[in-house]
């Protein structure tokens, strides 16, 4: 067998032993999420996805060695930053999803972890690209690395926020890792091959697709660490810190990040329109909002996957067909409001969906009300 195959079957069993092993302690310690308002699953779901696939990924690291592809992302040293912020990031999210922090507190974690992969790689953002068609933008040292630091935190949330339907944040994950290696042109490695492999393993448990596996949930632990690869491995091929080579420019980089860098940014200038905090937790996402519209489980899936992934697939044409980075900028500002003007209206329609059934539960509440009181 392959190195690549066994790697593959190595953290997909790992992951789904994990999951299996891990969900009765789970329940016991009481680190589940329960239905709520906004959380209307079945039952109290325990919380050991991300757990499990960082164990995998732990386990396969340590014993599976590496693929001899010779490319920088795989490098030893950057395995070893990657577990390291990672296990940080997972030890937050198990602490978060159990006890509920402060948002003072995760925040200056996920700062504390941005900060140290920048310290432990030397990666900073330092040049834009040509985004206006003046020239490229440059940013100084004093001001790469903050703004290193505010994309990672960033782009770590805006996974995060997406993950609130059964598969989405897996499918989403795993169309990424696809595009990220169609726009790079590197051979999969140790770090996608085994969350790739993992992230199936998870989705069996998570869409029930084995009755003797138990259905669990990525967690603030799993969504965090998923957003946390996908933005160090695009931060690896955008920079030439680390590898000498830019493989992607960073234009092309916002469309393999694509929807859940829309999803965040619509829902948080909506929140602000509305006259709401930003950064509190609300029904208006895509996946809420497709939940509004009356769409099953799995229609909105295939759907919100179709949307996620469009947008890397535009972006690889535009930069296949070696458009200018201004244009490739200008054509994702359009999209982008594209779809602002789009879920404005589908929450439009939705709200008035919802309306009438509102109305008459009002109506049979003012009608029972009268008989209670007598």
């Amino acid at each position: 067998m392959s190195p690549t195959l066994l790697q593959a079957a190595l953290a997909f069993s790992l992951t789904l032993f994990c999951i299996w092993a891990l969900a009765p302690v789970a329940m016991r310690l009481g680190l589940v999420d329960a239905p709520n308002h906004r959380k209307l699953h079945q039952g109290s779901i325990p919380l050991v996805g991300g757990l499990a696939i960082y164990l995998a990924l732990l386990a396969v690291s340590i014993v599976g060695g590496q693929t001899d592809e010779g490319h920088h992302a795989l490098r030893p040293d950057i395995v070893r930053v990657f577990l390291t912020a990672g296990g940080m990031l997972v030890v937050l999210g198990i602490l978060d999803d159990r006890f509920h922090l402060s948002v003072f507190t995760r925040v200056l974690a996920e700062i504390g972890v941005a900060l140290f992969l920048i310290e432990s790689l030397n990666l900073r953002m330092a040049n834009l690209g040509d985004l206006f068609g003046f020239g490229e933008i440059k940013l100084a040292p004093w001001l790469s690395y903050p703004f290193t630091a505010l994309v990672i935190f960033m782009v770590i949330n805006a996974y995060n926020m997406l993950d609130g339907m059964d598969g989405l944040l897996g499918v989403i994950v795993l169309i990424t890792i696809f595009a990220f290696h169609l726009f790079s042109g590197l051979p999969p490695g140790l770090i996608t091959i085994v969350i790739s492999a993992s992230l199936a393993a998870f989705l069996i448990s998570n869409l029930g697709l084995a009755p003797f596996i138990p259905k669990c949930f990525l967690g603030d632990a799993g969504s965090k660490l998923l957003g946390f690869i996908v933005v160090a491995l695009t931060l690896l091929v955008t920079s030439v810190q680390v590898g000498k080579i830019r493989y992607v420019q960073p234009i092309t980089a916002i469309y393999l990040l694509g929807l859940p860098l829309f999803d965040m940014a619509f829902t948080t200038l909506r929140r602000v329109l509305d006259g709401k905090s930003p950064i509190r937790a609300d029904n208006t996402h895509i996946h809420h909002l497709l939940r509004e519209l009356g769409l099953s489980g799995k229609r909105a899936l295939l759907l919100i996957s179709s949307i996620g992934a469009s947008i890397p697939f535009l972006g690889l044409m535009l930069a296949k067909a070696e458009t200018p980075e201004s244009y490739q900028f200008s054509i994702l500002v359009g999209a982008f409001i594209l779809y602002c003007i789009v879920m404005t209206q589908a929450w439009h329609v939705a709200r008035k969906r919802t309306q009438p059934v509102e109305a008459s539960l009002n109506q049979v509440i003012i009608e029972v009300s009268p008989t209670d009181k007598a």
